[in-house]
């Protein structure tokens, strides 16, 4: 449903709506995708990945994870849990209409930057998940394992990786359903400041029932959640 904010009419000049632009393609969606690559690659960020980054800085922002607490095995999936429940709640509470609320009349926040501050929010509590999680080096499954990709760890990420997409596909495909520029935040940048979908950061003003949805509520996470099962090689952190 459409949030019932105030109608909050100031425009926002174009230097501003360029740089929440920039913020939506660089904390957005690229690491959106980060986190579903590391995923996919059975949490651990693919080889294949580091020699397109331009310097070994920003490879040790991506070598995740960043430490090894060296923690003991029922600690690690106490802590790792913490950090999913750190993320679940980063995306829950800022998607509540209050809190968006409080964000546009309190702290003069421009609601047309609403959904990407939103993005941006969620995928830092995602890096943070990402950049901390603890292995627990527990393998439930891995018909990968043998000479050869144990050899070529470059050629196993990249068939991880093709039947992860393969797989999710399906749940991607959803948001073309939609609007995809106003999903992902980028139509609410360039919009007037009077247009009501810039105060919406998720939900549509309508049920869908048709399409998968006739099937499942929620396609994008069933696929997701499929694409992690169904898998060559899944371990417990999976």
């Amino acid at each position: 449903m459409i949030s019932p904010f105030p109608d909050i009419t100031r425009e926002v000049n174009i230097l501003n709506r360029i740089i929440w632009f920039l913020l939506n393609i660089l904390f957005g969606g690229f690491i959106s995708m980060t986190m579903l690559v590391w995923v996919s690659c059975d949490m651990e960020m693919p080889n294949f990945f580091f020699p397109v980054l331009p310097s070994s800085f920003i490879q040790s922002v991506f070598h995740v994870p960043w430490i090894d607490m060296e923690l003991i095995l029922p600690c690690k999936i106490l802590f790792n849990a913490f950090l999913f429940g750190l993320f679940g709640f980063v995306h829950t509470f800022f998607a509540r209409n209050d809190v968006q609320q409080y964000l546009i009349t309190r702290l003069s926040f421009p609601p047309l930057a609403l959904r990407t501050f939103y993005l941006i929010l969620t995928n830092i509590a995602t890096w943070l998940l990402m950049g901390l999680w603890q292995h627990t080096s527990i393998q439930l499954w891995d018909f990968l394992e043998n000479y050869t990709f144990q050899h070529e760890y470059r050629g196993r990420h990249l068939i991880l990786l093709i039947i992860f997409t393969l797989i999710n596909l399906p749940g991607m495909c959803v948001v073309i359903q939609f609007d995809s520029l106003e999903f992902f935040g980028f139509k609410q940048i360039y919009q007037s400041t009077s247009c009501p979908i810039i105060s919406r950061t998720t939900g549509m003003n309508k049920l869908v029932t048709d399409g998968i949805f006739k099937f499942c509520r929620h396609p994008m996470y069933l696929f997701l959640l499929l694409g992690c099962i169904i898998s060559p090689s899944v371990s417990l952190d999976k």
